[in-house]
């Protein structure tokens, strides 16, 4: 196992939590900069939310899209893809794969496809560390770092 990954498994679970929001900023950032400033790719956002007003925002983007997106998108094809003996030894293949139907259901704009792809694969890598780290907890986990990554981003939208 990489140096790296070591590392990571060492790190208590608060420190996990905050490398992988930092791994958000920074895929925001570089995705802002690289897509939209240097690309001029449109940012257009999810249309289910869209105009919904805050409550209802706050119902579909806090609450039922993370735990309906880290159970369909990480939890069910990660666990169906390692009972194959081929994916069980291509961990990174099974990520991204799972990272690719994230970013499918998010084909807003390009924008979002691109970023939605990154975000999928730190969802995933981090439901790695935690299923290894913590056996059986990698769903619930993935689950509350999907909703601070999304009230991050709510809050950002409507109160900053």
């Amino acid at each position: 196992m990489p140096k790296y990954i070591n590392r990571l498994l060492k790190l208590p679970v608060t420190y996990l939590y905050v490398v992988m929001i930092i791994a958000y900023v920074i895929i925001d950032v570089l995705c802002n900069l690289v897509l939209i400033d240097v690309l001029k790719l449109a940012s257009v956002s999810n249309e289910v939310v869209r105009g919904q007003g805050i409550l209802k925002t706050f119902l579909y983007a806090i609450i039922l899209g993370p735990f309906f997106e880290t159970l369909l998108f990480q939890f069910i094809p990660i666990k169906l893809l390692s009972t194959y003996t081929f994916f069980k030894q291509r961990k990174l293949l099974m990520a991204l794969i799972s990272a690719l139907i994230f970013a499918l259901t998010h084909m807003y704009s390009l924008y979002y496809f691109i970023l939605s792809f990154l975000m999928g694969t730190v969802f995933v890598f981090f439901f790695f560390i935690m299923e290894f780290k913590k056996k059986g907890t990698g769903l619930w986990h993935t689950i509350f770092l999907h909703v601070i990554i999304n009230l991050m981003v709510f809050l950002n939208k409507y109160f900053i």
